[in-house]
């Protein structure tokens, strides 16, 4: 064990049969891991009188305690706020966040001849299983499961990690239909999996084993923290009205090159998008990115062409701002903190036009695995509106990623602050995020980045938002700009 760090996870349960049989299950893994004493007292009601107990298994090396710094990570800490929903509500909140939900369809029935319907186990953002529903609803034979890596699957994955995370749950089972022309509709979450089954507590016990030994695998690696980048922009011509496609000037690959939008099941190469190298600190990233910027101006030779950034500068064209991290875990909690204290901010910002960008695009918690061994957090739009925004992003993703256990409010758990932030509307919740400006004044490593962070929280608080009409060149100072 690194006696420097420790990681542990705190398991919210309802006290019950399942919760007796998971803990049996995980002590008798082979392994290094334990069911732990809890030192916080529990069980704790759900929030009313007729509540069934929560209890916290907690699970890591028998030692765990002994470390100099415990980190615990908990899973289904908001179990408790799910419970209290009604069907209504939990379908609404998913088809906020952009999903295709029917808990009603579950409950009757309906649809069940027209569509595939599968149940998908996930545990901290990985998908364990999809297997396959009868018309009745019962588990189909084994063996009929979508084979791993096809499509199906990761649409299957991808829907039901993404149905969890919206209601701030890390494990459950999500059933899933899968109509035609690619709609998956989620009918119904179950956080609480079915542990008296053997196959099911094996398979999820199997999960927190395997996740607590990569974070501990990551913390004896002590691998250096990068930051990186991939923001994207279009071409505007302002005399026709349409935009250019980046593929004319650039090639796919490259410090400068063009991505992918899909339109109406087309690939097209409309997008120009800026892929500077990582940096250790947010000025090296600054440096690199200028350097791309340098490296489009040379290759895109109309100079009467708008370069546009934002969230959807143009109708029909939504942009990301993508920010890469290296030597940080990849972790739902880390997504939580993004979300609160680096969209949430940037969302202020944010012009009208740019809210056209969601749910569809920019949605909570979106991530992309790389090959790298990073990964990449998409919810933001492209931040190269200005080298203020620009800067700001970078140097608070920076101290995010330095001391993530700091950052610990969570208004996006509040169905006011998720539904302003996906209907776009932040007069409705400044107030709410004016805590988490103080509490990345109060991080530790502040000062360090204060001369990136001062004038982008500065503007946060203003009310001041962007322009998304305007030429990204002219604040980057890029020579012949129109």
């Amino acid at each position: 064990m690194n006696s420097k760090k420790s990681h542990i996870l705190r398991i919210c349960m309802p006290t019950s049969a399942s919760s007796r049989e998971m803990t049996y299950k995980l002590n008798s893994l082979a392994g290094p891991y334990r069911v732990l004493q809890d030192p916080v007292a529990n069980p704790r009601p759900w929030g009313n009188e007729s509540a069934t107990a929560m209890n916290n298994v907690v699970y890591g090396l028998p030692e765990a305690y002994l470390a100099d710094e415990v980190v615990e990570w908990n899973i289904n800490r908001e179990l408790g706020r799910y419970m209290k929903l009604t069907s209504t509500e939990r379908e609404r909140r998913l088809v906020t966040a952009g999903l295709l939900a029917s808990f009603e369809s579950s409950r009757s029935g309906r649809q069940r001849i027209y569509k595939r319907r599968f149940v998908v186990s996930v545990f901290h953002l990985r998908t364990l299983r999809a297997i396959p529903l009868g018309r009745s609803g019962v588990v189909r034979s084994p063996g009929l499961e979508p084979e791993q890596g096809t499509p199906l699957c990761r649409r299957l994955g991808k829907t039901a990690i993404r149905a969890l995370y919206a209601f701030g749950l890390d494990m459950g089972d999500v059933v899933i239909a899968a109509g035609e022309e690619g709609q998956y509709t989620v009918e119904e979450v179950s956080p609480i999996p079915d542990f008296t089954d053997t196959a099911t507590v094996q398979l999820y016990a199997d999960a927190m084993a395997d996740h607590l030994r990569e974070l501990d695998q990551f913390s004896n690696e002590e691998a250096e923290v990068l930051i990186g980048m991939d923001p994207e922009f279009i071409l505007f011509n302002h005399n026709t009205g349409k935009v250019v496609p980046a593929s004319r000037f650039l090639s796919h690959h490259g410090e400068a090159g063009c991505d992918v939008l899909r339109f109406q099941g087309r690939r097209l190469l409309p997008l120009a998008e800026l892929r500077p190298a990582p940096g250790r600190d947010p000025e090296e990233v600054v440096r690199h990115l200028l350097h791309a910027f340098r490296t489009a101006n040379t290759y895109i030779s109309d100079r009467n062409l708008l370069w546009q950034a934002g969230g959807m500068p143009q109708r029909g064209f939504p942009l990301g701002g993508h920010v890469h991290f290296s030597g940080v875990p990849l972790t739902s909690e880390f997504l939580r903190v993004l979300d609160n204290y680096l969209a949430l901010p940037v969302f202020l910002l944010e012009d009208n036009s740019s809210f056209r960008r969601r749910p569809n695009y920019g949605f909570l918690g979106d991530y992309r695995i790389k090959s790298y061994g990073g990964f990449e957090y998409r919810t933001l739009p492209s931040f190269l509106i200005s080298p203020l925004v620009t800067k700001g992003v970078i140097a608070l993703a920076k101290l995010i990623a330095e001391d993530p256990e700091h950052f610990k409010r969570r208004p996006l758990q509040n169905e006011e602050v998720f539904r302003a932030f996906y209907s776009g509307q932040p007069g409705r919740i400044r107030q709410s995020i004016l805590p988490l400006l103080s509490d990345i004044v109060e991080a530790e490593g502040f000062s360090r980045y204060e001369k990136y962070l001062g004038p982008f929280l500065a503007a946060v608080k203003s009310g001041v938002t962007w322009d998304e009409s305007t030429d990204i060149r002219r604040p980057w100072k890029i020579q012949n700009h129109s």
